[in-house]
């Protein structure tokens, strides 16, 4: 029998994989987690998978069922159902969508202010003092008026439409307007329903927040693995590929992009009634590489020292411009950019914590691929990015995965024969409460992972310095398959991909090499303040939404600081984006802060080597260092 290497994205672990057999059953060979309730009978629909390259014959006719649309069109199928003929790209999509009630609770802080860019007003024409002037006069004096709004303009789209209506359709109509001086759409009766978008662009995944913009209510939140993985796990890899393969390389980075978004509204807006024509605002952060690519901008420069952006200002395009599927005349807002890699997502983080309206000191921590960390308060606000690779979101790390069903979360540990209990995503309480088989482990997230690392260490069987001891000798701390020393957290006959479920020596060293350049980034910002510590601490980030905060100081992840003091605020970057939406003031406020913030490239700092060489020690917490 012939066979065929498969590529799964984002973990990267190749098989070689029989002529005819599943997709399924390559990710189950390769260790790789696809969730199929029905086991591969092709009746459920959850073992979506994205066939980014190579040949799977024709469209199942039960694909054809759960896969529609545009979802068809951009090469999605069911993994149960799709079979290798040759080589194969295939990206495991581990999206989701949190529906209205779980939605609510995305972010602790709901925006105080409704006031968004985009409003809708009512308006009956057959009604009160005749306008002089054509039908378009009549509209803008009707709203100067009634509203206040004057010297409006109308989209030309908008115009051609209004045209084409009847006229019994053109006297009782709803118009929105958008920044209280564009005319974005006229529908006809009272139809207010005015929906926005925020985008949080990472360099690994992608979360999208569909919201209510009368209300500010969330009514759905989205996620997706960011499909430009295929071309690099971090931003200097993506810039690579750019610089690389010129201008195909930008053109194809940034279509990668606006197809997964266009993919995910789609999904978003149609589950919850909706259509993506209703969106008629959206605002976007990410880091500086993330929000070139979006706008088609060669990050090119950003590779090189100073590390200058081509643009730091906010800037709002229109959506069809950018290829986004929503409503043709609606605006995409794209937040300011700091310097170098501290982008607009940094500012979201500002904008969502708001350490310059505080008197003391803050440290604010955004774990991503990208690290970015803020020190200030309303006197000085300092920034640096730093390289932490994306091992805190479960890549390059042997078992590892994002924060989905099946991720093991948390682990705790019996220091009586190391027995080993866990929770997993998508399932509550701990695992020796549970009967056998519900909802198995597939691999393990990174508060998971620092959870493992912290408790190892605390036990005595991870040195100093890393290092398994070669003093113990148990069960689970073996020599792995290849050769490197691994501690088994989940036997295989627990998991759901039938493999055993590992924390090897090489996982530890991404992890000490993301954490020492957070760290040692802390420490630089510190100094310059004269600062050895703070007693107000924010960790942002979908991984620091889950961590264990004393496991993150026992390691030495930041910086020491009474752990009551330490708050982990989720998403920062994404709520930042949120608030501009639901308040287009944010978005000169989010202006100032970015143009009010000090950046420290660390590349430049002399001690930053020595410190970052300090930091892969777990036990170097630098208090009062």
């Amino acid at each position: 029998m012939k066979k065929y290497k498969v590529l799964f994205t984002p973990s990267f672990k190749e098989v070689m994989a029989g002529e005819g057999s599943s997709v399924l059953e390559a990710a189950r060979q390769a260790g790789v987690y696809i969730h199929s309730d029905c086991n591969g009978k092709g009746q459920c629909g959850k073992c979506r998978i994205h066939l980014k390259e190579g040949d799977a014959g024709l469209f199942n006719g039960r694909e054809s069922k759960f896969i529609k649309g545009l979802d068809r069109r951009q090469g999605y199928r069911l993994a149960c159902k799709t079979r290798i003929l040759g080589e194969m790209t295939v990206q495991v999509p581990e999206e989701h969508i949190l529906l209205t009630k779980e939605a609510k609770k995305v972010f602790s802080k709901r925006s105080k202010r409704i006031d968004p860019a985009v409003k809708s007003y009512y308006l009956n024409l057959s009604e009160g003092k005749k306008t002089r002037g054509d039908y378009f006069e009549k509209i803008t004096q009707s709203l100067a008026v009634s509203y206040g709004l004057k010297d409006l303009q109308f989209a030309p789209a908008v115009r051609n439409s209004l045209k084409r209506k009847s006229k019994k359709n053109r006297q009782k109509i709803t118009i929105l307007v958008w920044m209280d001086k564009k005319i974005i759409s006229v529908r006809t009766g009272r139809d207010e329903t005015c929906l926005g978008l925020a985008v949080d662009i990472g360099t690994t995944t992608i979360a999208l927040y569909l919201c209510n913009l009368q209300n500010g209510e969330i009514i759905a939140v989205g996620s997706i693995t960011n499909p430009q993985v295929l071309y690099g796990a971090d931003i200097m890899s993506r810039i690579a590929y750019c610089v690389d393969h010129p201008g195909v390389g930008l053109k194809k980075l940034q279509k990668e992009l606006v197809d997964s978004l266009n993919t995910l509204i789609d999904r978003m807006t149609n589950e919850n009634g909706f259509s993506p024509n209703q969106i008629m605002d959206v605002t976007v952060v990410g880091n500086t590489v993330m929000h070139h690519i979006f706008l088609g901008l060669a990050p090119d420069r950003l590779g090189l020292w100073p590390f200058t952006p081509a643009l730091k200002g906010g800037v709002d395009k229109k959506a069809a411009a950018l290829g986004i599927h929503i409503h043709p005349s609606a605006y995409v807002h794209v937040l300011p950019v700091e310097a170098g890699f501290v982008g607009a997502d940094n500012v979201g983080v500002l904008l969502s914590e708001e350490p310059y309206n505080r008197h003391e000191l803050s440290l604010i921590i955004d774990l991503g691929t990208n690290g970015e960390i803020v020190l200030g308060n309303r006197e000085i606000l300092l920034s640096c990015s730093c390289a932490t690779g994306p091992a805190f979101e479960g890549a390059h790390i042997s078992n590892g995965m994002r924060a989905t069903p099946g991720a093991i979360e948390k682990i705790r540990f019996d220091p009586n024969g190391f027995k080993v209990d866990y929770k997993v995503v998508g399932r509550k309480g701990w695992a020796s409460k549970h009967s056998p088989g519900y909802l198995q482990p597939a691999g393990i997230c990174g508060s998971g992972i620092i959870d493992s690392l912290a408790q190892l260490f605390n036990l005595g069987l991870i040195k100093e310095n890393g290092a398994f001891s070669k003093e113990w000798n148990h069960p689970r701390l073996r020599r792995g398959t290849s050769g490197v020393m691994e501690f088994v957290l989940v036997w295989k006959q627990e998991t759901a991909t039938g493999k055993d479920i590992a924390l090897s020596q090489k996982d530890i060293r991404q992890v000490q090499l993301a954490k020492a350049a957070v760290l040692a980034g802390c420490r630089i910002l510190l100094n310059h303040l004269g600062a050895s510590s703070v007693n107000r601490m924010r960790i942002a980030g979908a991984f620091g939404q889950h961590i264990n905060k004393e496991h993150a100081l026992t390691i030495g992840l930041f910086p020491w600081c009474d752990p009551k003091n330490i708050r982990l605020v989720g998403n920062a970057a994404g709520h930042g984006a949120y608030l501009t939406l639901l308040d287009k003031e944010k978005r000169k406020e989010a202006e100032t802060v970015a143009g009010r913030v000090v950046h420290i490239e660390l590349a430049l700092e002399n001690e930053f080597q020595s410190q970052f060489m300090k930091a892969l020690s777990l036990s170097y917490q630098s208090k009062g260092v």
